[in-house]
């Protein structure tokens, strides 16, 4: 993914990238008392500067050209600094600055989640902090709010940017496939790009960061201070935990004959149970074809909402990302053959590990396997996203249907789905020159559940030879056992890989 790709579209939020305005994209602000639109903010502003270097997914061994941004965050009281995790994805290096002095203190990640797009900054130096203020957090705020987003101006002083709060649902986050609660509000920019990790404050506290912003429509999506406060209280003695993860896919029910079908009496209401998760939250207590009634004493109504005591209707999901941990025990109420029942639910989180299709990539080695040319990977939603903007419609069909509706549900057999990404033209894979985007199904008639499979079957060749089984109409690929390792040498050479496998076992 390119500088450009991460400041551009954001699902359904857009965000205009303008290059010579993301040069003052530099905030990261101390407590915060908006003046009038036209007046610079008080306190001392502080600046984060990331060198960053992502993966070349398509060809794994290399890393992208190395390139920087500038961003926003807050000095909370602990001292440390909290922006987004897009901010510091992938960073090499962290500079913080204040304007109170023209000297750079090293700063580091202390903790990332990608799911809900945050990240602690914190800067080695302590005495960094000594004449910042910490930030206020407000977790409420309610539908027509004004609030104030911070913008840096050319001559560096701060404004407040006025908005007005129009909305709070259940969105999709910007690197996560999960949905958690979020603001909308109605914003101009004035040119400046936006949608950056801007501050927002009302009355003084901070009321959350920007996650993405749609100049046509002048509209922020905003990651709210509730999220933010679940985010920190997450960090423990013994690690971060994280955002539970309610482990299954529901429906709607509104058609009158589905009602019929599933027996259900007059004015019970709730959602169809489509799959659960393995060994998921919701594994051993929800079953397939149940009706979801009520989640942690919240009723659930046929569209999956519940009542939000403050913010009236809101998506379910919400119930478990925002009030609950991982470990936190609920009651579901259910109905399932014709009568209402409860269980208890112990909630965990999903974590990169247990996707099929890991949803990012970034903060770990990028695995792949070299071999006679062959370059094998497993499939990730970075990978799908080399194919640029418009991944979702261009990418591999068969990769795009796993990713869509089976990235959450390892099959039996099967950790992750490994792939032919491409053949290096050489002498010994002559013949096969074309072959690329295929599933690996079998190597030398072992079957293929993770990359590490691959290896542990090239061990063991058939006679003198090595034969890779593809998914797609059985499709075979036959390789020479006894010249394959003088072959990856010449071939490591031809291109210019030093490392022709990377496996972290």
């Amino acid at each position: 993914m390119s500088y450009i790709n991460i400041l551009g579209l954001r699902g359904e939020g857009q965000r205009v990238v303008i290059t010579s305005i993301l040069l003052l994209l530099s905030l990261v602000c101390g407590a915060v008392h908006a003046q009038s639109t036209s007046e610079p903010v008080k306190n001392v502003p502080v600046k984060l500067y990331v060198t960053y270097q992502e993966t070349d997914y398509s060809s794994p061994w290399k890393k992208k050209k190395a390139n920087s941004r500038l961003g926003y965050g807050c000095v909370l009281p602990d001292r440390k600094i909290l922006t987004t995790a897009d901010i510091v994805k992938d960073a090499t290096m962290i500079k913080v600055e204040k304007n109170t002095e023209k000297k750079y203190y090293r700063g580091r990640i202390e903790v990332i989640d990608y799911d809900v797009d945050l990240a602690i900054v914190t800067v080695d130096d302590d005495s960094f902090f000594n004449d910042l203020n910490p930030v206020e957090l407000e977790e409420r705020v309610r539908i027509d709010q004004p609030v104030k987003f911070l913008v840096l101006e050319e001559s560096e002083k701060i404004r407040a940017i006025p908005g007005e709060i129009v909305k709070v649902s259940v969105e999709k986050y910007y690197l996560s496939p999960d949905s958690f609660l979020t603001y909308g509000a109605a914003v101009n920019f004035e040119d400046r790009g936006g949608g950056w990790s801007e501050p927002v404050f009302s009355g003084g506290k901070l009321i959350g960061l920007t996650m993405s912003y749609n100049s046509k429509k002048q509209y922020a999506t905003i990651i709210p201070t509730s999220i933010i406060k679940h985010f920190l209280d997450a960090i423990r003695p013994e690690g971060y935990i994280g955002f539970p993860y309610h482990g299954f896919i529901g429906a709607a029910v509104r058609d009158p004959e589905f009602k019929r079908y599933l027996h259900l009496p007059p004015g019970v209401e709730g959602i169809y149970i489509q799959s659960v998760f393995p060994d998921g939250s919701a594994d051993g207590t929800l079953k397939e074809g149940d009706l979801l009634l009520s989640i942690d004493g919240f009723e659930i109504d046929g569209d999956g909402y519940y009542e939000d005591p403050f913010w009236g209707k809101l998506d379910c999901r919400d119930i478990f990302s925002r009030f609950h941990y991982p470990g936190d025990t609920i009651e579901v109420e259910f109905f399932r053959n014709g009568a209402v029942d409860r269980k208890k639910m112990r909630l965990k989180r999903f974590s990169r590990s247990d996707y099929l299709i890991p949803p990012y990539s970034c903060g770990s080695v990028t695995e792949y396997l070299i071999v006679g040319g062959l370059i094998i990977q497993e499939l990730t939603a970075d990978y799908l996203k080399e194919w640029g903007e418009k991944w979702g419609t261009k990418a591999n069909k068969k990769y795009l249907y796993f990713y869509n509706y089976h990235s959450r549900s390892p099959e039996p057999g099967r950790e992750r789905i490994v792939i032919l990404n491409k053949i290096l033209p050489d002498q010994i894979n002559l013949g096969y020159q074309r072959m690329d985007e295929l599933v690996v199904a079998e190597v030398n008639g072992r079957p293929v559940s993770r990359l590490e499979d691959v290896v542990e079957a090239l061990e063991q060749p058939e006679n003198v030879h090595h034969r890779f089984k593809f998914e797609e109409f059985g499709r075979e690929l036959i390789l020479p056992a006894d010249t394959l390792s003088e072959a990856d040498r010449r071939i490591g050479e031809q291109y210019g890989i030093g490392e022709m496998r990377r496996i972290i076992k």
